[in-house]
């Protein structure tokens, strides 16, 4: 595929300017769809999965607030003694 060159002024994406035989054929949106949906499931995977380590950590931290305003100390000098 060779792109086309032009001004910045037209404002055209190169996508429009493929010749017909460059577009997808059946198959190739088939395959494309079915692999598109296996990204988009995983990604939601490792959305959850981000979602679920912050509220961990999030809840890790708050406890460890909690647990150094109860001693009267300062986090980073109850997570240097206690941990």
């Amino acid at each position: 595929m060779e792109w086309i060159h032009q001004p910045v002024e037209h404002n055209t994406t190169q996508s429009a300017n493929l010749p017909i035989e460059h577009l997808m054929n059946e198959q190739e949106v088939e395959m494309f769809m079915k692999a598109f949906d296996d990204f988009m499931e995983h990604a939601d995977v490792e959305m959850q999965n981000y979602v679920r380590r912050e509220a961990v950590r999030k809840f890790n931290k708050s406890s460890l607030e909690k647990k150094a305003e109860e001693m009267e100390v300062t986090v980073d000098y109850y997570m240097q003694e206690f941990m």
